[in-house]
């Protein structure tokens, strides 16, 4: 690993740069494969041609993150913890918890009716959902997310196996909340567990009325301020 991390470290800036796109593509390739896996259907998005050029936009946007992300981390001014340890499954929540927070403030904030218009609402035109969907966004947004994601990283140092599982987590969540339907069978759903982890459902309900659900990994920002959907608790044990 020490290695690895030695070569990633030398590497010229050119090579990280194609180094930060592939992985970024392998990303959204694997995610919207996983989503159309799990649909089972080759129904083309809706509007199709704006949401490939979005993605092809988030993309770049995201490859620019991290090389961004790499840059910092070279110089110094990002550190992550090589060893896997039990700090792994730690930092691992704080990073969800830490990141379902700021993102419920900026999706709230993204909804406020004098920003929405600027960027926010080229999302929900898209209103029937669909994998690539997840990857439709205005550019502003991608770069904001990867900012405060830089952000996070720098604060704290986290470790970096910590980091890589966070980032499937993030996709996971992402895909399964843009299939439009939840695939969760209802009795997994019903678990105490789902009271606080977001199920599909929560982001699916929310491309149904924007007003309602704005979190991503957990319910707890919609019920501590009132924005969970009143039917959510019983959509998700399937009543």
């Amino acid at each position: 690993m020490a290695q690895f991390l030695d070569a990633l470290r030398a590497l010229p800036t050119w090579a990280a740069a194609l180094l930060a796109l592939a992985e970024n593509a392998l990303l959204m390739g694997v995610g919207v494969a996983f989503g159309h896996l799990i649909l089972r259907d080759t129904a083309q998005p809706q509007e199709k041609t704006l949401q490939r050029v979005l993605a092809g936009t988030a993309l770049l946007g995201n490859a620019a993150v991290t090389l961004a992300g790499w840059y910092l981390w070279k110089h110094g001014l990002i550190h992550l913890d090589p060893d896997l340890s039990w700090s792994t499954a730690t930092d691992l929540l704080l990073l969800i918890l830490i990141m379902d927070l700021v993102m419920y403030a900026g999706h709230a904030l993204a909804h406020l009716r004098p920003l929405f218009p600027l960027a926010h609402r080229l999302h929900h035109r898209f209103t029937e959902a669909r994998p690539v969907t997840l990857f439709a966004l205005h550019p502003a947004e991608v770069l904001g997310f990867g900012a405060v994601w830089i952000g996070v990283l720098a604060a704290h140092t986290f470790d970096m196996w910590a980091v890589a599982a966070y980032t499937v987590v993030n996709l996971l969540f992402g895909v399964l909340g843009h299939l439009g339907l939840d695939p969760v069978p209802a009795r997994v759903r019903r678990s105490w567990v789902f009271y606080l982890v977001a199920t599909p459902a929560l982001h699916v309900g929310h491309h149904r009325d924007p007003t309602y659900n704005l979190g991503f990994y957990t319910t707890i920002g919609d019920r501590l301020f009132g924005t969970l959907a009143p039917d959510y608790d019983l959509e998700r044990a399937g009543a």
